[in-house]
């Protein structure tokens, strides 16, 4: 009878087996899972915060240097210059157009997506008023009412800017700590695996063990006197 019994052993251990071979399975699966968010994740830094922040950077810039174009020309109040600034107006303008448009292609949360949409209404507001204050220059130098206005314009429109980096900032720390969190879950997978494939190898083990100590049994002659 030791032979069933030895059987029934083996075939308990080679159903534990299969179950920690399931279980090894399922958590390669869930690793891949893990590495292919954190890879999404570290992409999406790159591509949906740390070039927005450079776009920010950029429009932030070409904006101060309208405001100087600007500036520069209400001192001088020449109206044969009126032109030239206003061309090179045009080209900051052109460019911050462009920057607008790659960031409307990037992933935006909805904030983002509604605080960008305030930026472009105030900065056509700020262009508009702006190219009627050069205009108005040679015949109405002084034009307080509208210079007060621009004035609040870039303010508000800076603001934008500042609220738009700082949503920069949130996302990526919310990403940052959300691949963080994967990051330890693949760690204990990980762990867990290996403590898998050492119950399996003792297993494994334990059953070679068992087919040596199962023989058959030896025939006993009798020797008659």
């Amino acid at each position: 009878m030791d032979w069933i019994f030895s059987i029934q052993a083996k075939l308990k251990a080679a159903f534990l087996l299969a179950l920690i071979c399931g279980l090894v399975l399922v958590n390669i699966y869930w690793e891949r899972s893990n590495i292919t968010s954190m890879n999404d994740s570290f992409c999406s830094i790159y591509d949906d915060r740390l070039l927005p922040a450079t776009y920010i950077f950029h429009l932030t810039d070409h904006l101060y240097q309208k405001r100087l174009i600007l500036e520069y020309q209400l001192l001088r109040q020449d109206a044969q210059d009126v032109t030239k600034a206003l061309q090179r107006l045009e080209v900051h303008n052109k460019a911050m157009d462009t920057l607008i448009s790659d960031f409307e292609r990037t992933y935006l949360v909805e904030s983002e997506g509604e605080m960008l949409g305030h930026f472009k209404k105030e900065l056509q507001d700020y262009n508009l008023l702006e190219k009627q204050l050069l205009e108005a220059l040679p015949d109405h130098p002084e034009e307080s009412v509208e210079q007060a206005s621009l004035i609040n314009l870039f303010e508000d429109t800076l603001k934008e800017l500042t609220l738009l980096s700082q949503i920069q900032i949130d996302v990526g720390r919310a990403m940052r700590d959300d691949s963080l969190r994967l990051l330890a879950n693949t760690r204990v997978l990980t762990m867990l695996e290996t403590a898998l494939i050492v119950v399996i190898a003792l297993i494994i083990q334990a059953l070679v063990f068992a087919s040596r100590s199962v023989a058959a049994p030896k025939i006993q002659r009798h020797n008659l006197n």
